[in-house]
C-alpha cells in the first residue's frame, strides 16, 4: 500500500481518467496590477514539493485512507505570453479541457485572477448554465475596472457577465475593513450571500460552509475557491497581501474537507501563495495540508 500522497500522482499524459487533476496556474501579474507583492507565480512548485514530502495518504481524523485516488497531474499552464488576455484565454480553454475529462480539477495558484477564467473553464464544460461558488478570501475581489483583469476583480466579472449566478455565490471571511462599501452594495445587488470573518469565528466554519455549498450546488456545479491570504498572517506569512486576522489552519482544512466531500464541487483551487515571503517553506506547507484536506473529503466521498 501507498504511504506517501506522491506516491499516488500521475503525470496526466499517463492516467487519462482518474478521480482529480491537479494543475497549476503560474500567474501574479493580475496582483501586481492590483499593486500587491509579486512571486505568486511560484506557487504550484511550492505547493507540489510540499504534496509530495510531507503528505501521508492515511487520514487519522476521518479514519480515512486515499491510497485508491488516482490522481493526475497536468503540470502548469504555459501563462508567459505578452498579452495577459491571451493568457487568461489559454487557461479558459484548458481548464474546460481538463473538467471535461475529470469529475475534479485541482487548482494551484497563482494569482486569485486566475479564477475568472479557471470559472469560465467550468462555465464552457457545463450546460450554458450560469455555475454555482464559494470565495472564502479577506476580500470580496468584485473590484468594476473595465478591460483590466486583476487579482481584485475575479467575481465581479463572473457576475457581471452571466458566468457566475448571484444567488449560488457566497463570500465567506470577508474582513471588516478590507473591503468597500460600494463593493457589498454590489454583491447585495447581485443576491450574494456574504459571511464576515467575525461570524465564522464565533459560530465555526461548518455551519457557514455547509450552508453556502447546499446554495452553491443547486442545479448544477460548482467551485470553491480558497485564497490562503484569507488565514491570518501568523499561519500564512507568504501570501500577495497579509492580514493580521483571518482563518485559522483549523478552519481552512476543515472547508477543505467539506468541499471535497460534495460531488457538485467539480473545481477547487487554493490561490495567492507566495513562496518568496515564507517562512521555512510554512505557508506552501499550509496551501498543500488544504489541498490534502478536499483530497480526503474526495476519498470518503467514494468510500
Amino acid at each position: 500500500m501507498p504511504t506517501f500522497l506522491r506516491d499516488l500522482i500521475r503525470p496526466a499524459a499517463g492516467l487519462p481518467e482518474a478521480d482529480v487533476c491537479l494543475v497549476g496556474l503560474p500567474l501574479d501579474f493580475g496582483t501586481v496590477l492590483e499593486g500587491g507583492r509579486a512571486g505568486a507565480a511560484g506557487a504550484p512548485h511550492a505547493i507540489r514539493r510540499e504534496l509530495r514530502r510531507y503528505h501521508k495518504t492515511y487520514n487519522l481524523e476521518h479514519d480515512i485512507s486515499l491510497d485508491q485516488l488516482r490522481i493526475a497531474d497536468a503540470g502548469n499552464l504555459d501563462l508567459r505570453h505578452a498579452d495577459h488576455a491571451r493568457n487568461h484565454a489559454h487557461i479558459r480553454e484548458q481548464l474546460a479541457k481538463l473538467l471535461r475529462q475529470y469529475p475534479r480539477v485541482v487548482v494551484l495558484g497563482g494569482s486569485h485572477d486566475g479564477t475568472y477564467s479557471t470559472v469560465r473553464g467550468l462555465f464552457d464544460a457545463g450546460d450554458g448554465q450560469a455555475v454555482g461558488g464559494i470565495n472564502l478570501d479577506a476580500h470580496a475581489d468584485v473590484k468594476d475596472k473595465p478591460g483590466i483583469i486583476s487579482s481584485g476583480t475575479p467575481f465581479g466579472k463572473l457576475l457581471r457577465e452571466g458566468f457566475l449566478a448571484g444567488p449560488r455565490f457566497t463570500e465567506i471571511g470577508l474582513h471588516s475593513n478590507l473591503n468597500t462599501k460600494e463593493d457589498i452594495d454590489f454583491l447585495n445587488r447581485q443576491e450574494a450571500y456574504i459571511v464576515p470573518l467575525a461570524h465564522v469565528q464565533q459560530d465555526g466554519m461548518a455551519l457557514y460552509l455547509g450552508r453556502a455549498l447546499s446554495r452553491a450546488t443547486q442545479g448544477g456545479p460548482a467551485f470553491v475557491s480558497f485564497d490562503i491570504d484569507g488565514c491570518a498572517e501568523a499561519f500564512a506569512p507568504a501570501v500577495s497581501a497579509p492580514s493580521a486576522d483571518g482563518f485559522t489552519p483549523r478552519q481552512a482544512v476543515e472547508a477543505a474537507f467539506l468541499a471535497g466531500q460534495n460531488e457538485a464541487v467539480r473545481l477547487f483551487e487554493v490561490v495567492e501563495l507566495n513562496p518568496h515571503y515564507d517562512r521555512d517553506n510554512q505557508t506552501a506547507r499550509l496551501a498543500a495540508t488544504i489541498v490534502t484536506a478536499f483530497l480526503t473529503g474526495v476519498a470518503q466521498l467514494a468510500k
